[in-house]
């Protein structure tokens, strides 16, 4: 029917500022009509008024951009106006008017002064903490019961998450490891030649890598590749409402979703140290024969130094670390906001989040161990 109607046609200014409007104004005929044509007309006038009378047709799309058009006349100190709405077009009108924003609502908000930021921060922050330490306090329990009866835990689904999670990670963590071994021993022989103690770069490599190097380096590759899939596998499955039907079904997303994660995470974590670890002691024995030492120095120097108590420090951190990855990248999943940005969002503040707690664990670790001489 809308289709024999003349397309948007009008006739002005007029006297006093009078525009006829005519034809059918609708979605396809009013962004045309009226932004390019029918808003040139309004230069240079002080007062305008819009005659509806002639319309054959109006649609909300139309009637919307009438009045946004009016609005923004308005705002430019314009006096604007409609007049002799034709009474099949009344009901249409109305409604637009009724369900359009105003200028005013469409105004930008007031951004928020130093104070205000700074207590709505800190509000998020508390907040997170304490959806943290509650899931940690719910993971524990369900650790616990599984402790004391490990024929509930579905160990196919645990061990296809260590391979998925970590096993899988093996080439691109024994890769950096290598390369930062290997980094790690140029730049320290550039000095220790200076003195004719570059001996020493097995000591300093070693103990850095077991210590400290794998360990974090493997923390580092673990939170970008498998807490980040943690969170955004979660958070996906909330926003299509699967939590919600775990809920309903009377099971337990943290026990049959994150627990299982957490354990592959956690008990995997110390034998990829391992592998990281003797990768970067590769990247340092190659430096070391670079520079004219036979293959075994490098070896014979470092078990001279390197005792069982550097390698507990390193597993024991790769544990810790590796339990916090796994938690932080499933509370992050399971704690999403709805909608189409929120595994993006739990994504990445999962990293973030890892990123940083591991860095406060790490330098704990550095002060502890550092008072307790272990």
């Amino acid at each position: 029917m809308a289709k024999n109607v003349p397309d948007f046609r009008f006739e002005g200014p007029l006297e006093g500022g009078l525009f006829v409007l005519s034809g059918n104004l609708n979605a396809f005929t009013a962004p045309k009509a009226l932004l390019v044509r029918f808003g040139k007309a309004f230069g240079g006038l002080s007062r305008v008024r819009l005659d509806l009378g002639k319309l054959e047709h109006l649609d909300l799309n139309g009637a919307a951009i009438l009045i946004a058009l009016m609005g923004n006349l308005g705002a430019k100190k314009i006096d604007c106006g409609v007049q002799n709405v034709p009474e099949h077009l009344l009901p249409i009108w109305e409604l637009a008017l009724k369900n359009h924003p105003s200028p005013e609502t469409l105004r930008e908000p007031e951004k928020p002064d130093v104070v205000t930021l700074l207590g709505m921060k800190t509000a998020r922050f508390l907040a997170d903490l304490r959806d943290l330490v509650s899931f940690l306090g719910e993971t524990l329990t369900h650790l616990l019961g599984f402790l004391f009866s490990p024929w509930r835990i579905r160990w196919g689904d645990f061990f296809a998450l260590a391979e998925r999670s970590v096993v899988n990670a093996i080439p691109v963590t024994c890769l950096v490891s290598f390369l930062v071994g290997l980094i790690l021993a140029f730049q320290s022989a550039m000095l220790m030649q200076l003195f004719g103690v570059e001996i020493f770069v097995a000591d300093l490599v070693g103990i850095a890598m077991i210590r400290e190097l794998g360990t974090l380096l493997t923390a580092i590759v673990l939170t970008g590749r498998s807490g980040s899939a943690f969170s955004s596998e979660l958070a996906s499955m909330k926003s299509n409402q699967e939590i919600d039907a775990f809920v309903t079904m009377g099971l337990s997303p943290a026990r049959d979703l994150a627990v299982p994660r957490i354990l592959a995470l956690t008990a995997a974590t110390p034998l990829l140290t391992i592998l990281a670890d003797f990768t970067g002691l590769i990247g340092g024995n190659i430096v070391m024969i670079s520079m004219g030492h036979p293959y075994m120095v490098f070896w014979e120097e470092l078990s001279g130094h390197v005792d069982a108590s550097d390698m507990a420090t390193g597993l024991f951190k790769a544990v810790v670390f590796g339990f916090t990855v796994a938690l932080i990248g499933c509370q992050r999943g399971l704690y999403a906001d709805q909608g189409p940005t929120a595994v993006g969002e739990a994504t990445t503040r999962g990293v973030v989040t890892n990123i940083i707690a591991i860095a406060i664990l790490d330098s704990l670790f550095a002060v502890l161990f550092y008072a307790l001489r272990w």
